[in-house]
């Protein structure tokens, strides 16, 4: 039985999380994966170390997402596998740890760890890579410590295992600093009990102190620094949610660390946004009141001499610290706790609960027990949580199920309301496309109710939930109402970019394209790698005549995307409208060689205009008549601009077939209707005139 045991974990773990397989992307994935530059590009190796160049600042994680990019690319089902067997190696890490502990209930504290239900939201979403990662190299890094313990001191293998832990221990953070708890632990199972290590030592506290110093400092140092990533960068910082006092903290605090014992305990009522706390300093009270009786009771047993209840009180209020929200974190504004922040902890819950649960069954067994029912009930709880797992699991198939089913659970979750208002209107314009306007009518009206339910809940707070609604009443042609809520989005959020952008795009919708520029502009200083932003901010410079100014923010887009063609043809175009032939040929040939399908046809045009332009010469006029030839195979011959264009080529080049294509040309835009008729007529007149130039009859 003992050797089947990993495998029939195994399929348990497969069972628990086999929709994570078939599952989607969901929050926050696009930031850190499918859209993130970093991570698909092949300088990523080397960008995912700089600061800023991603939403937090855990390098390793990075780099795992950059190095199964260049092996499967954004299939997402890589990234759930890669998850699900960091999970599995962290519980058998925690099944080694535990029996190098010599704790009771190793096996069975590993499989709690492995298939509980509060483990799902670390597990099932991708962006979690953080959860997972970090708990591995934690793990190894307090196995290597408790080896390090368990050998005389002044060896070499002593040494080793130091150097090995403060390594793995480097490792875990950086791929998520609530790694920062490890040190506690080391220290808390060195003061736990007798060790080798410490065996006639006068002052072992001294020398574990020694070794443990420079964990300390690199945990609390990359901890802050953590810290101020949440506030300058993440966000974590203006709202009156992190604007409280300490006194508020504290109450919050406290109910959110007995939430996770709870949780862990009766894990019935999971969701992505759990509800906030119910109101009451009082609550908070008698939360700081029983953790005093607690303390108070673990310190009577360490008088007693076992001092294991204090070890355990210690590491799991160090694990659950840094979600605690005595410091500001950004997902707190959502709700007061969450399931991924108890991943941590849920190895100390885990490894008590197993320890409790064995010696409470084994004072059973004494009195005349089965022991096959003790078994028989392992394997009944195993199951049973799998089964949990599996159901919860199911939530997370794609965005869309996951803000549905957490508003199932909670109705007061604006995050998920808010966020389902942005794919209804995805499926609006789906819709549209598809010429389904009665579909798209109640989709908008549906994204309306969650819009308006979303201000009602956090509108005071939250600039996106106002964002939403303007882009909700933009669609519904109330366009006054949309610049209102947009305004509001700004001012709630006064140095984002996506209000200005915003604005600006209702401001011309209002007639007042002189204005929209200056938000175009501030939206491109506030965010300048947002290449939305600076493809508006192009074609309002361009429309409003200002096209040295447009070419020197499209070469920016280009040097942030030098592989998108449609933004190299952007630049050529407007080097071409500047009179700069040489670089306009150089990037609409670059372009062209980059694009493809469709785009490869107006890049073509573009291009042959560019080769075109006076002055030109032969091998230019050569190569436009070649590239027009190929745009006319291309659109079957019956696009009249092309026919003109390879017109043009032709008599430039003194060709005798240039009369013919351009009469071909002719009854082209004899049937064609008058707009295409109107768009030709500059390319009309321009291979008349060639054809004029060039003597022919």
């Amino acid at each position: 039985m003992r050797r089947a045991a990993p495998i029939l974990a195994a399929l348990l773990l497969l069972a628990a999380y086999w929709p994570a397989f078939g599952a989607g992307w969901i929050w926050d994935d696009d930031s850190y994966v499918w859209r993130n530059a970093v991570v698909q590009s092949p300088a990523g190796i080397v960008d995912c170390w700089v600061p800023g160049r991603t939403p937090q600042w855990y390098p390793l994680v990075f780099l795992s997402f950059w190095a199964q990019h260049a092996v499967h690319g954004l299939e997402p089902a890589g990234y759930h596998l890669a998850n699900v067997v960091l999970h599995g190696l962290s519980a058998f890490l925690l099944w080694r740890l535990l029996r190098a502990l010599g704790l009771a209930g190793a096996g069975l504290a590993a499989t709690l760890f492995l298939l509980h239900p509060m483990q799902v939201e670390s597990v099932a979403w991708i962006t979690e890579r953080k959860n997972v990662l970090s708990m591995a190299f934690a793990l190894g890094a307090m196995l290597a410590w408790v080896r390090w313990l368990s050998v005389p001191a002044g060896g070499r293998a002593a040494g080793r295992h130091a150097a090995t832990a403060f390594a793995l221990f480097v490792l875990a953070m950086l791929s998520k600093t609530t790694a920062v708890a490890v040190p506690v632990a080391m220290a808390a199972v060195a003061w736990w009990r007798p060790w080798p290590a410490l065996a006639g030592d006068a002052r072992p506290v001294r020398r574990v102190a020694a070794v443990l110093a420079p964990f300390f400092v690199l945990g609390i140092a990359m901890g802050l620094f953590t810290a101020w990533i949440e506030v300058t960068v993440v966000g974590a910082s203006g709202g009156a949610e992190f604007r409280r006092g300490l006194a508020e903290r504290v109450l919050q605090a406290a109910q959110a660390w007995w939430w996770y014992l709870g949780a862990w305990a009766v894990p019935t009522d999971l969701s992505f946004v759990h509800p906030a706390f119910a109101p009451g300093a009082w609550r908070g009270v008698l939360a700081i009141g029983a953790g005093a009786a607690l303390s108070v009771a673990c310190a009577m047993f360490a008088r007693r001499g076992t001092r294991g209840p204090v070890a355990w009180f210690l590491v799991y209020s160090a694990a659950v610290f840094p979600a605690l929200g005595i410091l500001n974190l950004y997902p707190l504004r959502y709700a007061p706790v969450a399931e991924h922040f108890g991943y941590v902890a849920s190895t100390v819950m885990a490894a008590a609960l197993a320890w409790g649960a064995v010696r409470a069954w084994a004072r059973i067994d004494a009195a005349g027990a089965a022991r096959r029912a003790g078994a028989a009930l392992v394997a009944t709880v195993a199951v049973t949580l799998a089964g949990l797992s599996n159901a919860h699991a199911r939530a997370y198939a794609d965005a869309e199920t996951l803000w549905r089913a957490t508003l199932e659970r909670n109705p007061d979750a604006w995050l998920a309301s808010n966020n389902l208002v942005v794919i209804v209107l995805e499926r609006m314009q789906a819709a549209l496309d598809a010429g389904d306007r009665a579909a798209a009518d109640a989709l908008l009206a549906e994204a309306e109710a969650l819009s308006e339910r979303s201000v009602a809940l956090a509108g005071a707070i939250d600039a996106s939930v106002m964002a939403n609604l303007s882009e909700v009443r933009r669609l519904q042609g109330r366009v006054p109402e949309a610049l209102a809520a947009a305004e509001r989005a700004a001012a709630l959020e006064p140095g984002g970019a996506e209000p200005q952008w915003q604005l600006g795009r209702l401001l011309e919708l209002s007639g007042r394209g002189a204005d929209a520029g200056e938000h175009y502009r501030r939206s491109v200083e506030r965010a300048p790698r947002n290449l939305v932003h600076l493809r508006e901010l192009v074609r309002w410079l361009t429309a409003a005549g200002r096209l040295a100014e447009a070419r020197d923010v499209a070469a920016r887009i280009v040097a942030l995307a030098p592989e998108d063609a449609e933004a190299r043809g952007n630049l050529g175009s407007l080097e071409l409208e500047l009179g700069d032939l040489p670089s306009a040929r150089r990037d609409l040939r670059a372009a062209l060689a980059l694009s493809r399908g469709d785009e490869s046809i107006a890049i073509a045009a573009r291009c042959i205009r560019a080769l075109l332009a006076v002055p030109t010469d032969p091998e230019s006029c050569a190569e436009a008549r070649s590239l027009a030839e190929r745009l006319v195979r291309l659109t079957g011959g019956g696009d009249p601009l092309s026919m003109l264009m390879l017109a043009r080529a032709q008599a430039m080049l003194a060709d005798p077939a240039a009369r013919a294509t351009l009469a071909s040309a002719d009854a082209l835009l004899a049937a064609a209707p008058p707009e295409v008729r109107e768009a030709a007529a500059a390319e009309r007149a321009a291979a008349e005139a060639a054809l004029q130039g060039s003597g022919m009859p």
